[in-house]
């Protein structure tokens, strides 16, 4: 896939895209680019992505293009943190985002603190792979 590229507008960072039970996130967009290189992408499906607001977007791997176009408007704080605690990524660094509190958080910090533990997923998975190899 090459570089991506916004159709009509550009999303609120940081973003999340759901790519099977994978998640990846991304505070800019080069690095959601670098991050999305890690995982096998079919171009003939499109992802769903919710952006810093809770925002649905699109990923469209054929076009290479993010799109606000989708059916699936407005994610809210509890789909956002299902998606996570369900994700293959949660699951290997056994990592939970708990459920309590939540009127007393944003939406948009919620996707934060998401964005926040797969990055720290993604440290522990690959902190996980170099002890393992010896590197």
């Amino acid at each position: 896939m090459s570089e991506l590229k916004f159709v009509i507008r550009r999303p609120r960072f940081p973003i999340i895209c759901q790519i099977g039970a994978e998640l990846v996130a991304g505070n800019t967009l080069q690095q959601f680019e670098r991050r999305l290189k890690k995982v096998n992408i079919t171009a003939a499906k499109s992802f769903k992505i919710v952006d810093g607001t809770g925002e649905g977007w699109v990923l469209h791997p054929d076009l290479s293009a993010i799109s606000p176009f989708t059916f699936d408007r407005i994610w809210t704080k509890a789909r956002v943190i299902e998606s996570f605690n369900r994700s293959a990524n949660a699951q290997r660094a056994g990592l939970q985002y708990p459920q309590r509190s939540l009127a007393n958080r944003r939406l948009d910090a919620v996707i934060r603190d998401v964005a926040e533990l797969l990055e720290q997923a993604e440290r522990t998975a690959s902190h996980h792979v170099c002890k393992e190899t010896g590197a």
